[in-house]
């Protein structure tokens, strides 16, 4: 699978003339694929993969997710180590979440760690991928409303004008807004945990 992501980071590389990174933290939001997990939870990609690529799975660096899991614990944020799925489209319907979860096995879907992965794999970097869930199984997410959240988990101003002549997506739009904002707050306790961590990987 050659995904958007999976073409930016093909031309992306390392710049010899900056400082290297000393390792690569796959942060974002996904959709849960098991009735365990809820708005909020935090997912450790352990493996990584794309659908129906078993032998190019990525766990990504060991060290790397042991002081992940530490700082969750540390944050005290409900989490799960397990399969993490990258896709080529966006997971909207708890039926669709389930068939990747009886075909696949995976804890959640997102659309970028596996490419970012192989990428920090190339370019010889220590990676993990750590998610935050935005939408459980069972939470539905109305393909009119995909564009109407922003980076930020906010909605966008123009989304809320524009959904005042369509009052039917209000409730889900609202849903939505709650959803990613818990998420991403989640998401930002564990990333202010992860760089207070100390001592080696």
């Amino acid at each position: 699978m050659v995904g958007p992501c999976a073409a930016i980071l093909d031309r992306l590389e390392v710049d010899r003339t900056s400082p290297k990174p000393a390792a690569v933290l796959v942060t974002g939001l996904a959709g849960a694929c098991s009735p365990d997990l809820r708005t909020g939870d935090i997912v450790v990609g352990d493996p990584v993969a794309v659908p129906g690529a078993e032998l190019d799975e990525d766990s990504g660096d060991p060290g790397l997710r042991r002081r992940a899991v530490r700082a969750i614990e540390s944050a005290r944020l409900r989490y799960q180590v397990g399969r993490l799925l990258t896709v080529d489209e966006v997971v909207t319907t708890p039926a669709a979440k389930a068939k990747w979860s009886r075909a696949q096995g995976a804890l959640a879907v997102d659309m970028e760690s596996a490419h970012v992965l192989a990428w920090a794999r190339r370019a010889g970097l220590p990676a993990v991928a750590v998610r935050a869930i935005m939408d459980g199984l069972e939470d539905e997410v109305p393909h009119d409303l995909l564009r109407a959240v922003g980076p930020d988990g906010r909605m966008r101003a123009w989304a809320a004008a524009g959904f005042l002549g369509r009052p039917a997506l209000l409730p889900a739009a609202w849903r939505l807004g709650r959803r990613s904002h818990r998420a991403l707050g989640s998401l930002a306790r564990f990333i202010r945990a992860f760089v207070a961590e100390s001592g080696e990987p």
